[in-house]
């Protein structure tokens, strides 16, 4: 399956609203529930130019929504940024998580020229930190019962790639042509 990546745009944001209403999506991440189109439409406006982030949509050739994600808390100064993504509920355990991911994390280090990406997740979010492990992240350590969800306080892990640990992977890019994006519909 080829994955079609491009930036955010507000024909996206009913997906997304669907998307973090979904127990598979919300019981890990940390959104203001219940979402809805006009307060998403309402975010996407804030963030429409703050230079400090980009999101992206990624879609099947067939038009299916496989994934977003993005990157948050863009430094220019310290070259940094924090990275999230979210799979489609429907489509988990199917390797696209996996595959947006290192696009993403290329991404990153080619095209957005940073030096460090990291990231939050749930301590018992097994199948999301064994991605990020693979793909070279370091767990840089856990903040003890940092947030409240579900109930109870969470503990979350903050994974740390640098561009040196990127450099050695296998799955690493060299072409920065690959993440040119059409904006023409952003």
């Amino acid at each position: 399956m080829k994955i079609v990546p491009k930036l955010f745009s507000k024909e996206d944001i009913k997906c997304r609203v669907d998307w973090i209403n979904n127990p598979v999506v919300n019981s890990t991440m940390y959104f203001d529930l219940p979402a809805s189109e006009e307060k998403t439409r309402n975010w996407f406006k804030t963030i429409a130019e703050n230079k400090s982030r980009i999101d992206f949509t990624f879609m099947g050739e067939d038009g299916t929504y496989l994934a977003m994600g993005g990157f948050t808390g863009i430094s220019e100064e310290h070259r940094y940024a924090e990275f999230y993504v979210m799979v489609n509920p429907e489509l988990h355990r199917q390797g696209i998580g996996k595959r947006v991911c290192e696009w993403m994390y290329n991404c990153a280090f080619l095209k957005l020229n940073l030096n460090r990406i990291y990231l939050y997740t749930n301590d018992d979010n097994v199948a999301a930190y064994r991605i990020y492990e693979k793909s070279g992240f370091i767990l840089e350590g856990t903040l003890r019962q940092h947030k409240w969800k579900n109930g109870a306080f969470q503990n979350r892990r903050i994974y740390g790639l640098l561009k040196s640990d990127w450099e050695r992977q296998d799955w690493k890019k060299n072409n920065e042509d690959e993440f040119r994006l059409d904006t023409a519909n952003q």
